[in-house]
């Protein structure tokens, strides 16, 4: 079975969970401070995702990760099916449907944008509004810098992808001189 299709079902189990709890947002961040925390310490991850060691140790360690983020029991027995059913590394992408599913409840979309040069607030405001009125749904942005793009931008909502680079343009201009030629 595909990890994607993995992850899709351990999130909505546990959207599920924290929605009879109305634990949906912690769950969310305790899901972001352990990957943030694996994702921190190559060592832990290989530990925790690895077939060879212990699944005593593994829970042993993990417990005392979960302590240190103050996680409720809830999150750690999540964990722990983690560890017992060996999907430990899908973790992240579990994190990744989490969001989505939040998302999709709350009617919101996140879209991924890269630009040439950094943007301003104004702009940066300016683009939420025009991504916002495309796909009538709040739009959530993650901004990154890409100066191989010349200029303008690059956006990625919902799997569909808006190329406004001149980088593109380029490109394309020179293969339709190619094609004239």
């Amino acid at each position: 079975m595909k990890s994607d299709v993995i992850a899709k079902r351990y999130a909505r189990a546990l959207y599920d969970l924290g929605q009879e709890e109305g634990k949906e947002k912690a769950f969310l961040e305790e899901l972001q401070g352990i990957v943030g925390i694996i994702g921190e310490n190559e060592e832990l991850k290989s530990i925790l995702e690895s077939p060879l060691y212990d699944i005593v140790l593994k829970k042993r360690i993990l417990k005392e990760v979960a302590s240190k983020l103050s996680m409720s029991p809830y999150t750690q027995n999540f964990m722990n099916i983690l560890l017992d059913k060996d999907r430990f590394f899908v973790l992240s992408e579990i994190l990744d449907a989490y969001k989505a599913i939040l998302d999709e409840i709350s009617g919101r979309v996140r879209a991924k944008v890269v630009c040439a040069t950094a943007v301003d607030d104004a702009q940066l405001q300016q683009v939420c509004q025009t991504l916002s009125k495309v796909f009538k749904k709040e739009v959530d942005v993650d901004v990154s810098v890409d100066p191989t793009l010349i200029g303008g931008m690059i956006a990625e909502v919902e799997g569909m992808i808006y190329d406004g680079s001149v980088k593109t343009q380029i490109s394309k201009l020179k293969q339709s001189l190619k094609g004239e030629m």
